[in-house]
């Protein structure tokens, strides 16, 4: 009995070795794959944007358009509009293609993802940026010899978000604004230029800068600002304070009302727009404010009745 009891002892013992062992097994295994899944999802995530945007065209000297899936359709419509869009800003502004002092962005470069799945998925690696929005002008740091500036978005709808008004920001930015975004008036401190704080007072530049680009962008037609003019929510020397990130921001009066404050002064006092013109091209910020200060409410009462008028006209 004694024998026999060792050998069941030695066999049960051995079995559960085995059990043991097949078991530590199956969790490596498992850890093993998991970890190759993991490994393969960060080698894809991490993929270069010359291996994702494979697709590159030139469109001239100043325009590249980098693409995962444009169709050739697409990228020569875009190069076509592009190209008129920039000869109409020369025209607009007399610039004749002479940049602000130190500015190198000698082009931009149109990157387009083909969806907003990839453009979450890869363009923070890529473009050190946050991807919670409809796309982003990145217009680095001018001053450095071999800069690009870069716009980033995706296909939406058939077609690319923004493209107009965010090719007039370059456009702005290397002819009539000197320096880079940090150096300009506005709140915003956020990646991936993270600008320093404080910011600058009152007034500030974002006016300009978003009303320039929906002006040059929509022309005369923009239906979504010229249907809320007659609403004169705002003075003109109130939307002179605009900027990202307080209590004088929201949507409309970014985007909507710079639109119509832009638009008004190039239509109504084109010389006031010149006098600042030359300050900003020259990165007088300071003498930029105190402009603007000087006018302070003297064309409040003509703004209205130009909003009444246009309001007017689109009925």
């Amino acid at each position: 009995m004694k024998n026999t009891h060792k050998a069941l002892l030695t066999v049960l013992s051995g079995s559960f070795a085995l059990a043991a062992c097949l078991i530590a097994n199956s969790a490596i295994a498992n850890e093993v794959t998991a970890s190759t899944q993991s490994e393969t999802t960060t080698i894809e995530q991490l993929a270069s944007v010359e291996q994702v945007l494979k697709q590159v065209h030139h469109c001239n000297k100043s325009i590249t358009i980098r693409s995962q899936a444009l169709s050739r359709d697409k990228v020569a419509t875009a190069c076509h509009q592009l190209i008129a869009q920039e000869d109409k800003f020369h025209q607009i502004f007399n610039s004749r293609n002479k940049p602000v002092g130190d500015d190198n962005n000698t082009s931009l470069r149109a990157n387009f993802y083909s969806s907003n799945a990839e453009y979450v998925k890869y363009a923070t690696e890529h473009f050190n940026m946050p991807t919670n929005n409809g796309g982003m002008y990145l217009e680095g740091y001018p001053e450095r010899q071999g800069n690009h500036a870069e716009f980033v978005a995706f296909e939406r709808n058939g077609g690319l978000w923004n493209l107009s008004h965010e090719y007039v920001h370059y456009l702005d930015g290397r002819f009539n604004r000197y320096g880079d975004y940090c150096n300009g008036l506005h709140d915003d401190h956020a990646g991936p230029e993270f600008c320093p704080t404080p910011n600058s007072s009152y007034p500030h530049g974002v006016w300009w800068s978003e009303g320039v680009a929906e002006y040059i962008a929509w022309g005369k037609n923009n239906p979504k600002a010229i249907s809320i003019a007659g609403k004169k929510t705002y003075p003109l020397s109130e939307l002179f304070n605009t900027s990202y990130n307080n209590n004088n921001n929201g949507s409309d009066r970014v985007y909507r009302w710079g639109y119509l404050a832009v638009r008004f002064m190039m239509e109504n006092h084109r010389d006031k727009v010149e006098q600042s013109l030359v300050l900003s091209r020259q990165g007088d910020w300071t003498g930029y404010q105190n402009l603007m200060r000087s006018w302070s409410t003297s064309m409040d009462q003509q703004w209205f009745i130009w909003l009444e008028s246009l309001a007017k006209k689109k009925k």
